[in-house]
């Protein structure tokens, strides 16, 4: 992982109370994976509200601010080193 996809996670580990281990970390290749990762978190830890359409906006804007992409290039399979360049 590239610095930019280390701040992402703790920027998303920071923004949700939750820790995503490494090994799990390198796993999350698309905006979609990590967003089935924080659900899935959230619901183990019982904070997941059942909405996940809002955790997704949430995750955007991480992603977003971060990354410093567009809005519109954050989709569920956006790829985060080929289609949001992190390196």
């Amino acid at each position: 992982m590239g610095l930019d996809t280390v701040e992402l996670v703790l920027a998303v580990e920071d923004y949700f109370e939750i820790t995503i281990p490494d090994a799990v970390a390198e796993t999350l290749f698309t905006v979609g994976d990590l967003h089935a990762f924080v659900v899935a978190e959230l619901t183990r830890l019982g904070r997941f509200t059942g909405d996940s359409s809002r955790v997704y906006e949430l995750l955007r804007d991480l992603i977003v601010r971060q990354l410093g992409v567009r809005p519109d290039e954050v989709v569920p399979t956006a790829r985060f080193v080929q289609d949001l360049r992190a390196d």
